[in-house]
């Protein structure tokens, strides 16, 4: 089983590696750092449990070590709960508790079957190049002298060696937990972005809002792209984006379609894109649309729509997106016909 709980085949070249590997997994369920299926109930309990005595203590000395915590701070009015929250948040303001051994089995487990033979005997020496000390050590706590020091200390003379043996350990200690997986992308219908064109009061929050739904330009109204954006960047056929003014400090140009050059008509010169009073006013904008709780629903529009009507390569560079990138097709790829968004942009 990976580390994401699927059934995986890894095989090899030789019987002998395969029944080492085999040997190495059944240690590691021997030592509780993989686990069997257990009753519901059970593990339950066991979870409970984990969460009293995480120091490997037991329930009887942590019932001790409670009362002396209560006992010491009752006096200041402090209750061990809320020293112990004060603690961990100071904690994790500067890192993470978490142990490098604890990240290095978690990245073990996610990625080994995936890795080159070469690569995952290099990762299974790891523990013995570092030592015991350091995969003890919290992850917070580790910078590249640390990792020279406990490298150097286990046998490591040569300074190629420690900087080969440094980039694994590198990997392994950058190996933050995984994010969630991200939600389908909501994007607006025809009638709610009619009804964020007639929220506007005047023509400059027309135009401003025509950014929005038909250049994908960043929302925000504090430091999002539509903040920084001076008119002098929008020309007959492109609208911009400096480095400065973009969040990838990169710049990027997006096309004026038909429907956006027809809205931004007669906008001025130059100065600042942003009508007086936006922050305000988008608010009403956007409860008028329905879409308050969606921040960049009007970005994401834009580029379900783009990436339909022109094309992948396309929207990456309206999106300031780099050529390699999966975001556009992985996330923007909605339900949208070709000839609804011709339309959308004419």
């Amino acid at each position: 089983m990976s580390g994401q709980g699927k059934r995986e085949r890894k095989f090899f070249e030789i019987e002998r590696d395969a029944r080492e590997y085999s040997k190495k997994l059944r240690g590691q369920y021997d030592r509780g750092q993989r686990g069997s299926i257990v009753d519901a109930g059970l593990a339950r309990m066991a979870a409970e449990a984990a969460k009293l005595v995480p120091s490997g203590a037991s329930i009887l000395e942590w019932i001790k070590t409670f009362a002396e915590m209560t006992a010491m701070l009752t006096p200041y009015g402090i209750t061990p709960m809320d020293a112990c929250r004060a603690a961990v948040a100071q904690h994790q303001a500067s890192g993470t508790a978490e142990s490098f051994r604890e990240r290095y089995d978690r990245f073990v487990r996610d990625n080994e079957t995936r890795w080159r033979d070469r690569y995952a005997k290099d990762m299974a020496k790891l523990p013995r190049w570092v030592g015991e000390e350091f995969m003890v050590t919290a992850c917070a706590a580790i910078n590249p002298a640390v990792i020279e020091s406990a490298l150097r200390a286990n046998g490591a003379d040569a300074a190629t060696t420690v900087l080969a043996r440094k980039t694994r350990v590198l990997a392994v200690l950058h190996a933050a937990a995984k994010r969630p997986k991200r939600g389908p992308v909501k994007i607006m219908t025809v009638t709610q972005c009619a009804a964020m064109l007639r929220a506007c009061r005047d023509r400059s929050e027309v135009q401003a809002v025509a950014l929005l739904l038909f250049g994908g330009v960043r929302p925000d109204a504090v430091d999002g792209e539509l903040s920084k954006l001076d008119w002098r960047d929008v020309d007959g056929e492109h609208v911009t984006i400096h480095p400065e003014t973009s969040k990838t400090d990169s710049d990027r140009f997006i096309p004026i379609t038909p429907r956006l050059a027809r809205l931004l008509r007669g906008h001025p010169v130059d100065g600042p894109v942003l009508p007086a009073g936006w922050a305000k006013r988008i608010q009403a904008i956007r409860k008028a649309a329905g879409i308050s709780g969606d921040q960049d629903i009007t970005r994401h529009t834009f580029a379900s729509n783009f990436l339909v009507a022109f094309g992948e390569d396309a929207a990456k560079s309206a999106m300031g997106h780099t050529a390699g990138s999966q975001t556009i097709f992985r996330h923007y790829r909605r339900a949208v016909k070709p000839d609804a968004a011709k339309k959308y942009f004419r």
